[in-house]
């Protein structure tokens, strides 16, 4: 067995201990060590070899443990307060408002709209209406299905659709991608490449199908996010040697389209497309709201994603790797360090998109994959 093929044991233990505990938030990691007989340094050796901290561990649990909570059908809110380690309710609530943007018992309320088979349905049945894919977009994948995607051929596309072919050379003259391209087959050629340009064409699709059903802001942030891929897989890439190992124009698919699913969530016709908003505005951890939407809507981010790209008869390997990032993401296989490191640039992505600006959990989870040049990505989030 391969260390990611390892189950992480004191991990395990630390949330069975919390969670045996009345008043977890209170809980110190001297006084954890101590419950596993195990003296502070070696306790927190065998957590960084299973990539993680008490900090991290602990933080993630009480996050999870009050959204969980808030997802049932009865909650005390006056309870969960305490358990969570503030003095009074009030306290509490107004903490949760200021990063939700609502109370916790109206974010309840979202919650109970309706149950998940129904939201599932709706959902499939959003992405069964969207219009079809553009003209340019489908012709661009039935080349690449020939195996016949070559520059001339997608410059003769591109340059049909006006739109498309301003939005190309507009991403192109981005510093981000070098000095400004004189026309369309330099924009492709030289800034951007074939593989890019073909996922730009599937991620603008599924942006002029949804965005007047969708909120402004979600929509246009996340496409950014989206747009940002390469270049913060380049930066992991030159940080972490098992980055090197992934596939490059599969891994930008993936971190191009796997947060798509986002926006069949955010639909205005979804049932709990409230609670969706909310929760991506007060949720920072990517894997615990997969998660919590799956409970709620019966459906995941990843598997919404997959379902819209499915019906567009996008690439089934790239189907397949995305279900079984959905499958880590929400615990039910053990990931291999290039699952984590993909999960971790979705996570970045998420960030962006969601706006979230508090980024030390983020950092630490880089630290333990050994990316040692988190301040080149967060300068990559945080330049609009």
């Amino acid at each position: 067995m391969n260390k990611s093929e390892q189950p992480l044991r004191l991990t395990e233990a630390v949330i069975t201990r919390l969670t045996q505990s009345d008043f977890p938030s209170t809980l110190t990691v001297e006084q954890c060590a101590a419950d596993m007989a195990m003296s502070m340094t070696s306790f927190r050796r065998k957590l960084s070899q299973e990539e993680t901290s008490f900090k991290l561990i602990q933080s993630k649990f009480l996050n999870e443990l009050c959204v969980q909570a808030l997802l049932t059908n009865k909650v005390n809110i006056e309870h969960l307060s305490t358990k969570l380690g503030y003095s009074e309710r009030a306290t509490f609530e107004r903490a949760f408002r200021q990063k939700f943007g609502i109370t916790p018992a109206q974010f309840n309320k979202l919650a109970k709209v309706g149950d998940h088979q129904d939201s599932y349905q709706q959902i499939v049945s959003i992405a069964q209406n969207m219009p079809p894919m553009p003209d340019s977009c489908q012709q661009l994948l039935k080349q690449k299905e020939q195996d016949s995607l070559d520059l001339s051929k997608v410059v003769t596309v591109i340059e049909k659709d006006p739109l498309f072919s301003g939005r190309v050379i507009g991403l192109a003259s981005r510093a981000v991608y070098g000095k400004t391209p004189k026309d369309v087959k330099e924009a492709v050629g030289r800034n951007l490449g074939v593989n890019t340009v073909l996922n730009l064409a599937i991620i603008y699709g599924v942006k002029d199908a949804l965005q007047s059903h969708i909120h402004k802001l979600v929509i246009e942030q996340y496409i950014q996010a989206f747009l940002i891929a390469p270049k913060l897989f380049q930066v992991v890439r030159k940080s972490v040697k098992s980055a090197k190992k992934l596939d490059i124009a599969l891994t930008e698919q993936l971190l191009s389209f796997a947060l798509l699913g986002i926006f069949l969530l955010s639909h205005k016709k979804a049932f709990k497309h409230e609670l969706m908003l909310y929760s991506l505005q007060g949720v920072t951890n990517l894997n615990s709201l997969n998660r919590h939407i799956h409970q709620t809507m019966g459906i995941s981010i990843y598997a919404a994603s997959a379902l819209m790209l499915s019906l567009w008869h996008i690439d089934a390997g790239l189907i397949k790797r995305l279900n079984h990032l959905d499958k880590v993401s929400q615990q039910k296989t053990k990931g291999s360090k290039e699952d984590e490191l993909l999960l971790f640039m979705l996570s970045c992505l998420y960030y962006l998109g969601a706006g979230h600006k508090e980024f030390s959990e983020l950092a630490q989870k880089a630290e333990l994959l050994g990316i040692d040049n988190f301040v080149d990505i967060q300068a990559i989030l945080t330049t609009r």
